[in-house]
This record gives C-alpha cells, structure tokens and sequence, in this order.
C-alpha cells in the first residue's frame, strides 16, 4: 500500500486560490481510479473537515510568527514521517520538509510572486528565499499552473524545465455557472488583497475618467490590511465613496451571484500565476477586463478583453469593447473556452505526476 502525506500544515484562508485549488484537487484525487494508494492529509486548518476517501490528521500551528511556523512544521513534518513512514508527500502550498529526504516530494508553487516583486523587507525576502530554494531543491517535481510561472521558476532556480510540471486549473461548472441574472450597473475586482493585484490603479482611473458605473472591490487578507486600508482611504480622498464599494469577505453563493449581476470583471494584476476570479467570471457568463501581464494572455488569450497598463487610455477602449461585445458571439466563444478547464482533468494530471514520482 503506498502511502501519500499531503501537507497543508501552513494552511491558507479559505478565501483564497491555493485553498480553492487545494479542496477540488482532494475532491477529484481520490475519484480517480487507483490501487493500493492512501492519502493521509495533514492540516492546522479548522476549515478542513472530513474530505472523502482521505484520512484527516490534525496539529497545531503558532500562527503569530511566521518563521516560527516554518520551524514548527518541520518537527511536526518529522513526526508524522517517522510515525507514517509515506511513500511521497505531496505540499499544495510552497512548504515541505526542508532536510534530506529519501521520500519524493511533489510541490505546488503556484507562483514565485513573493520572489522576484514586490519585497516587503529584506528578512522576509531572504527567508522566504532560502526557503523556496531549499524546497525546490529537495522535490522531485515542482507542479505550477501556467507555461509563465513555469519560466519564471526555471530561469529564476536554473533548474531543468523537465522538472517543473505545467497543469492548468479548473472550475466548478457545477456551482459557477450563468443564472441568468439581470445584468446590474456594476463592474467587479475579486481578491483585492495584496499591493500586486493593482487595485488603486483602477480606483484612480474610476476619478481620471469619471466612470459612471459603480465598482465592487472583494477581497481582504489580515496580512495586508495597511494595503486594504489605504484602497479606503484613497477611495475616500477622490470621493468616490458613493461609486466604490467594499466587500471584505463574501460567501461563494453570493459572490457567484456578483458575478452574474456584473457587467464584467476587471483584473488589473502586474503579476499573476494563473488567476482563478477570471475563470469563475467566465464560468458565470460574466466577459473579463485583464491586464496584457503574460500570463493573462496565455491562459485568456482568446476571450479577454484586455487594456495596457502603462496606457491609460486602454482602459477606456477596453470599456468600449466591452459595450460593443457581441453577446452571441461571447457565449459561444466562452463555452468552448470553460470546457478546457476541468478539475477532474486537473487530479488526473496531478495523479500522472505522483505516479511518475513514485
């Protein structure tokens, strides 16, 4: 019988894209026909209760320092090794048992963001360094959800592309769908947490050009609040409190129904991995404004509508395609484009790449 530990000790809100990913891959891992194969999930997380076909270990993590959570993980990840004796440990989330280690690993990084922009501090950026390297370093493959993220771990690691595993997420088509709603005068941003989702650039353009339309902003991450606070009150300084709304936290049946009730859903991100809130957009009938970043183009290519970010002017022209959008023609583009992404064709993938590891 071979063994699989899943670590998501570190864990992560349930808000987010790594949690998302994280329950439709153990939804649809276990389905996948497979002999003499067990799974052993082990979390900090309350969130996480009795997931199908999977045994749930439970252990207890300081949150309040993060590098003491590292350290923590370690001596727990130990433990559970000598005790489990798996065959492979499987890390959804970018950290694994940083020591040498016989047993493969097989690790999620959904992107190296926190690496190459955006430095917070130099402590931070070097132990999150250290870390990430250790990591790539001790597994056996590295699983990332796009051909961009998977340039950017090469080039930045100079590790052997063969190693780094290209694997597209998917959606719930089952609870992200078109409603039929009535379209309302609202645009969208959905995870509108950290300073690289580009929020007050939009929240600028919205005074520059006098929008009409309202703005619904989601999203908030405690980390992050400086950043959440300052999208207030600069909302607050152009007056437009009366156009821009917050929404912190929302549940999946009401931003599903946001989705469907806007006009579209605008991402201005300077970087992404992949970027999940546009996919869910599309599932729910609802066209996307992107950002031209690369990975964008990648993966929406051929349904964005999409707006430079060193233009402003773009911005403008992307609302007008956006009212000149062939609705016709949108919907039959956009159910060909939902039907690539597919979360049991993800765990299918993810389960090959195991299997070649074991």
């Amino acid at each position: 019988m071979k063994k699989i530990l899943i670590n998501f000790l570190f864990g992560s809100p349930k808000e987010s894209g790594i949690f998302r990913t994280l329950f439709y891959l153990l939804k649809y891992l276990h389905k996948i026909p497979q002999k003499n194969v067990e799974y052993y999930f082990v979390t900090s997380s309350t969130q996480l209760e009795n997931i199908e076909g999977v045994y749930l270990i439970k252990r207890e993590i300081n949150k309040k320092i993060e590098s003491l959570k590292s350290i923590q993980i370690q001596f727990l990840l130990y433990d559970l090794i000598k005790k489990l004796k798996p065959d492979l440990i499987l890390n959804p989330y970018h950290i694994g048992y940083l020591l040498p280690l016989d047993i493969p690993q097989v690790t999620f990084l959904h992107d190296i963001i926190l690496l190459t922009s955006f430095k917070r501090n130099l402590f931070l950026y070097f132990y999150q360094l250290i870390i990430f390297k250790r990591l790539v370093n001790n597994s056996k493959f590295i699983i990332t959800p796009s051909m961009t993220s998977q340039r950017d771990i090469v080039n930045f690691f100079k590790i052997p592309e063969k190693k780094v595993k290209v694997v597209y997420w998917g959606v719930d088509k089952e609870k992200f769908k078109n409603l039929n709603l009535q379209k309302e005068n609202f645009y969208i941003i959905v995870n509108a947490t950290f300073p690289y989702k580009n929020v007050d650039y939009v929240i600028k353009l919205w005074r520059k050009f006098n929008i009409k339309e309202n703005l619904i902003i989601v999203g908030y991450h405690y980390k992050y609040i400086k950043y959440h606070n300052y999208l207030k009150e600069l909302t607050k300084k152009l007056n437009l409190e009366n156009k821009i709304i917050f929404y912190p936290k929302v549940t999946d049946e009401e931003l599903i129904e946001l989705y469907n009730k806007a006009k579209a859903l605008i991402s201005p991100s300077l970087k992404e991995g992949f970027g999940l809130p546009p996919l869910e957009a599309l599932a729910c009938g609802t066209p996307v404004i992107l950002s031209d970043i690369p990975v964008y183009k990648e993966i929406y290519g051929d349904i964005g509508i999409f707006f430079e970010l060193d233009n402003d002017e773009s911005f403008l022209l992307a609302l007008e395609k956006l009212k000149n959008l062939n609705k016709e023609e949108f919907e039959e583009k956009r159910k060909e484009f939902i039907k690539k992404f597919d979360w049991q064709k993800t765990a299918e993938e993810v389960y090959k790449i195991i299997k070649d590891a074991l």
